[in-house]
């Protein structure tokens, strides 16, 4: 099996690159600088015009912690069909409360409302998973039940190889359980680390970055490391069926 690439864009360049390197499938996100944030519908629209790569919408209204207002969580509920309606194969988000556990409540009324769009479209938990309270094997239990398709973690620690432990705890507890809840590593996975990333925990998809600064703040793609990273990867295989 091969080892599925994904790319946190932050812009159509972004995901026209990804895909032309060989990527699998792309993140699409405004505000990287924040973290990530809910991408335009202009955005979203080109990229989809432009690629047929795999795009994956962040859902994400703020930067700064995951617990919303009710304002803020009706502005999630609007954007969200916007971003299925303009052809995003799936959605990334997460929501805590306040005191900084699994809002399971939220979580669920999204996922209902994208009941309409179809059983392909994909639901991926990002990485407020990272700061969340509750039990991190419990967590993903409930994330299951809620129905995502997909968890975006760094282990709860700062980097994936910091994190590299409990990655590896997460996918045999998945396997353990029969869960479909699908763990891809993401957070700091650069070509030196990534195969003894992809060894140690069993993973078989990988979330990756690849920016530079290009003065004024501004960020671009950094080409020459995202082909390589990926090069490196479409020869990697795992023993999962």
């Amino acid at each position: 099996m091969k080892i599925k690439i994904e790319i946190c864009c932050g812009s159509v360049d972004d995901v026209i690159l990804s895909e032309l390197v060989g990527a699998h499938r792309v993140e699409l996100n405004s505000a990287l600088e924040l973290g990530g944030l809910t991408p335009s519908i202009g955005s979203l629209r080109l990229a989809r015009e432009k690629t047929s790569i795999e795009i994956i919408a962040m859902l994400r209204p703020r930067g700064f912690g995951f617990c919303y207002s009710d304002s803020e969580f009706e502005t999630m509920l609007t954007d969200l069909p916007l971003l299925l309606e303009n052809d995003a194969d799936g959605i990334a988000f997460g929501i805590l409360t306040e005191n900084g556990e699994l809002d399971d409540e939220r979580c669920k009324i999204i996922l209902d409302k994208m009941d309409k769009y179809g059983a392909d479209k994909e639901v991926v938990f990002h990485m407020a998973f990272d700061e969340a309270k509750t039990d991190e094997l419990e967590m993903l239990s409930r994330i299951e039940a809620i129905g995502f398709t997909r968890l975006l973690t760094k282990g709860r620690a700062s980097t994936a190889v910091e994190g590299i432990e409990a990655l590896e705890r997460y996918i045999e507890y998945t396997e353990k359980k029969g869960l479909r809840l699908e763990i891809l590593p993401g957070g700091g996975i650069r070509q030196h680390n990534a195969l003894d990333i992809i060894t140690k925990t069993g993973a078989t998809q990988l979330h990756g970055q690849y920016h530079k600064d290009a003065g004024d703040g501004a960020r671009v793609v950094d080409l020459e490391g995202l082909r390589s990273y990926v090069e490196s990867l479409k020869c990697v295989t795992t023993n999962v069926i």
